[in-house]
């Protein structure tokens, strides 16, 4: 049967010290990574903010392009024909954008995993 070995004050203390360092190191990089994701959300809100202002903008301007190209008596038969237009050219841009971001955007696993299981 082995002998039970009793920690000295010492040890006790070495262990605790360890422990406490440990303990630290965890929280500071929850910390950490909850600040990082707060920052990231922040960003992507005011991005998102900024991007509808650009695409109010560019809105106005399709809308009068697509005015001077449609001939005016079709204008007042169908006064909502550019605007069904301008929303179509809206639409297909912000789509093409969508994939364009999200694909440049995917994380190196997802890819990884893709290409293993094909």
């Amino acid at each position: 049967m082995p002998k039970e070995k009793t920690l000295t004050k010492q040890d006790q203390k070495h262990i605790e010290k360890h422990i406490d360092n440990q303990l630290s190191k965890q929280v500071l990089t929850k910390a950490e990574f909850l600040s990082h994701q707060f920052k990231q959300h922040i960003s992507t809100a005011i991005i998102a903010a900024f991007s509808f202002l650009i695409a109010l903008t560019w809105k106005d301007l399709v809308v009068h392009a697509v005015e001077s190209l449609i001939k005016e008596d079709t204008l007042t038969k169908t006064p909502y024909l550019s605007d069904l237009i301008s929303a179509g050219v809206i639409t297909l841009v912000a789509i093409i954008g969508i994939l364009l971001v999200t694909t440049w955007a995917r994380k190196p696993h997802i890819i990884q995993s893709e290409t293993q299981t094909s």
